[in-house]
């Protein structure tokens, strides 16, 4: 850093080319001037020069040096939704492929730093943390997690999974898991991946079927199982390549086509002997100790992130009810006593209301608050084309609860997600093979609610229709509402902190009564805003993404607004 602060004045033929007095503002603001001025230059030593501010801030703010804060700006502004290639990088700045390879060695320290990351050979990107620091003026500072165990890595990338399975996109999710793969390059398995430089869906295939395996005692995976990690978009070309024996980690040896006495399946999938020995060496797959661990869409309460959940007060009240009920020594009690009395012991919830009002998350919330595992079932993948399957699904699912209760010294949680259909009202005097399926696993259901022993939560946007023997049969009923004024204050505070300094902020709470996961769309949107445009959200800003997400205007909703100046 003193080297180039004392650097002498070039020799400049240009007038253009005097220093760019003004100073920046911050991060964003200098990362903004780089880029702006930075285009078609030749990424010369006046360039460098004349960019002095600019460069200088960001040095001193970021510790980096003069290079490496050109490279991080364009970067940042490229590779906000893609993956930025050395010849990007090259179009940029206007200069040849060649000469851009010089770029590599100052790339690499940035990614060395965490400012960057590199999602394969000779592509680059930004992390959305790194962005959110920068978009506060914060310089970021990254805080490893490190695990004892293979194991314990795999469990924490599978519980990562599921927010992928929720929504997050597909780049945060693979940033994430480079992130785990770095903080815990002292286990084999970080190492010995990262060594084979896989593009990021391969590597994502590698690790999901070593957590099938290694988590659950599965051997095999089918296009059903890479859904929760590998970029969606791709999914037909990754299945064409497998089933077609032209996939890389076909050609290395790493996964092979499932062999069932003897045939070859091309639909079905497992690692090889040689992935087994490279990657999980001295990984105990039989383990006692990890027996939940083996059965899929079992989350141990420890794996799950926890979460501020915003509620109104009736719900709120309702919940932490709920969650009293459920502690230990409190669910104990209430169960021996109910088993003196002759009663029914299962605790079966209903949770129910419009999308996006944090159902599914409180079910998660109150298992990580209880302490209890949470064997997590999506009622639409339960359903099959084949005469008697569905059925035999269904079964399969109280089934394996009972197993894991009878193996457990707390009771976890069965949630069954997404179970619209099958709580509906029954059909009747009906001929129709898909009607009489409906009604067979709706009865299936009933009965196993009337033995349960344990806690049962259903989730369901149904707010009408719900058939009155399911009615008659759940304990507790929550209906979660779109959070009222103050709750929702409370969420928009918490996602976009510089709301507070909007005058008349709360005419946006009072008049848009969106549920938490349009609040989050909102909130995403400004962010995005404020890294590609050095934007920080305003009244206007806010009124208009909020007009967006209603799929109808409701222009009596909006009326009387008044700009704030």
């Amino acid at each position: 850093m003193q080297n180039s602060q004392k650097r002498l004045r070039p020799v400049v033929k240009d007038p253009y080319l005097l220093p760019l007095e003004t100073e920046p503002a911050n991060i964003i603001d200098a990362m903004n001037t780089i880029v702006s001025h930075s285009e078609n230059t030749g990424f010369t030593e006046n360039l460098l020069f004349y960019l002095q501010k600019p460069i200088h801030y960001l040095c001193e703010k970021l510790q980096i040096n003069e290079k490496q804060a050109v490279l991080l700006s364009v970067i940042c502004e490229l590779g906000s939704d893609t993956n930025v290639s050395i010849s990007m990088l090259s179009e940029h700045f206007g200069c040849s492929n060649l000469n851009s390879l010089t770029f590599i060695k100052e790339l690499d320290e940035l990614v060395k730093k965490r400012l960057i990351s590199k999602p394969s050979n000779n592509t680059y990107t930004t992390k959305c943390e790194v962005l959110n620091a920068f978009s506060n003026n914060e310089v970021y500072a990254h805080k490893a997690i490190k695990f004892a165990t293979c194991e314990e890595l795999l469990c924490a990338i599978e519980t990562l999974s599921y927010e992928y399975d929720r929504g997050i996109s597909i780049m945060d999710f693979h940033d994430a898991i480079q992130i785990m793969l770095d903080d815990n390059m002292h286990l084999e398995f970080a190492k010995k991946l990262q060594s084979y430089d896989l593009n990021r869906n391969d590597q994502a295939i590698l690790i999901c079927a070593c957590i099938l395996l290694c988590c659950h005692e599965q051997c095999t995976f089918d296009l059903s199982d890479l859904r929760r990690y590998v970029d969606r978009r791709h999914n037909g070309t990754i299945w064409h390549e497998l089933t077609s024996q032209t996939h890389e980690l076909i050609f290395l040896e790493l996964v092979e086509p499932s062999c069932d006495n003897g045939m070859e399946d091309d639909e079905v999938f497992e690692l090889t002997k040689k992935a087994k020995t490279e990657f999980l060496s001295g990984v105990a797959l039989l383990s006692e100790d990890s027996m939940f661990k083996k059965i899929k869409d079992f989350i141990h309460y420890k794996s799950i992130v926890p979460k501020d959940l915003y509620f109104d007060a009736t719900v709120k009240e309702q919940f932490n009810r709920l969650c009293n009920f459920l502690q230990k020594e409190s669910y104990a009690e209430i169960h021996d006593r109910l088993v003196q009395n002759g009663m029914r012991t299962g605790f079966a919830c209903l949770f129910y209301g419009s999308p996006g009002t944090g159902k599914t998350e409180a079910a998660l919330q109150l298992a990580r608050m209880t302490e209890r595992g949470i064997y997590q079932v999506n009622m639409a993948s339960v359903r099959s084309k084949w005469v008697g399957e569905s059925e035999k699904n269904v079964k399969g699912i109280f089934s394996q609860y009972r197993s894991i209760v009878s193996h457990s010294e707390v009771a976890p949680i069965l949630l069954l997600n997404e179970a619209d259909a099958l709580l509906g009202n029954r059909f009747t005097n009906t001929n129709k093979s898909v009607e009489k399926m409906e009604n067979t696993m709706q009865n299936i259901i009933l009965e196993e609610m009337e033995r349960l022993n344990g806690i049962l939560i259903a989730t369901t946007n149904l707010t009408e229709s719900l058939d009155s023997a399911f009615e008659r049969r759940f304990l507790f009923k929550l209906r979660f509402n779109n959070p009222d004024a103050n709750a929702r204050l409370h969420i928009w505070e918490s996602m976009i902190p510089e709301i507070t300094s909007i005058t008349n902020h709360k005419q946006i709470v009072e008049h848009y009564p969106f549920s938490g996961g349009q609040i989050e769309n909102i909130a995403r949107k400004c962010k995005i805003e404020c890294i590609l445009n050095g934007k920080a959200p305003d009244f206007d800003m806010l009124k208009t993404f909020c007009d967006e997400e209603n799929l109808v205007k409701e222009r009596s909703r909006v009326a009387g607004f008044r700009n704030a100046s």
